[in-house]
């Protein structure tokens, strides 16, 4: 019935009914572009500072991880990370020479674009440690003038009574945004904060 309707319809009704005009299409194309363009920066920019929380919070929650096993273990354990590349492990400080070595590999292999099977010592693609301040303490001065470890990667302490240095990890994406995880070394609890932003954020 519609059909026949339609059919019998008068000639500006039909030319009413029928399909987009080439000028149309195009049109809707260079909107579509216009608001791509316009969106796509912005976009952009909410997924890499996803990527840095993100970051922020794998550090942090290996900073807790460290605490719980040297509370555990009773010895010394050590976050440790490289300024200015994006490793990062969680070991027990007599462990301070493999680390050295296992930074060099993992940060290769990344290069090499091959992360499978330690994604969990590296930073997520296009954030890297760009800052890292650690309180100095007796304890941790003391191991490390026995120990003899100057390189490349740089530890933060955490002790079997709970405590921790006192440190604040400066971490940076592509967009130059940064978030930083700060380290209490009274309690061993770390936060993260944003510099550019009021609120903070994950208590351990």
């Amino acid at each position: 019935m519609n059909m026949n309707l339609q059919c019998n319809a008068p000639i500006q009704l039909r030319n009413r009914c029928a399909g987009m005009t080439l000028m149309e299409l195009l049109l809707v194309v260079a909107i579509m572009v216009v608001v791509t363009a316009v969106a796509a920066p912005t976009v952009q920019q909410t997924l890499a500072n996803q990527s840095l929380k993100k970051s922020a919070d794998r550090v942090r929650v290996a900073m807790g991880q460290a605490r719980v096993k040297a509370i555990k273990n009773g010895e010394e354990y050590a976050v440790f990370f490289s300024p200015g590349g994006s490793y990062f492990n969680v070991a027990p400080f007599r462990n301070f020479d493999q680390q050295g070595s296992l930074a060099g590999q993992r940060e290769q292999e990344l290069a090499e674009g091959r992360t499978s099977s330690f994604e969990d010592d590296l930073l997520p693609r296009g954030v890297l440690f760009i800052a890292g301040e650690v309180g100095a303490d007796s304890r941790g001065a003391e191991i490390l003038s026995v120990a003899g470890s100057e390189g490349a990667l740089k530890p933060i302490f955490f002790y079997p009574d709970g405590t921790s240095q006192d440190a604040i990890i400066t971490l940076q994406n592509q967009k130059q945004a940064t978030i930083e995880v700060h380290l209490r070394g009274l309690t061993g609890i770390a936060k993260t904060v944003r510099p550019d932003f009021v609120e903070t954020e994950g208590v351990q």
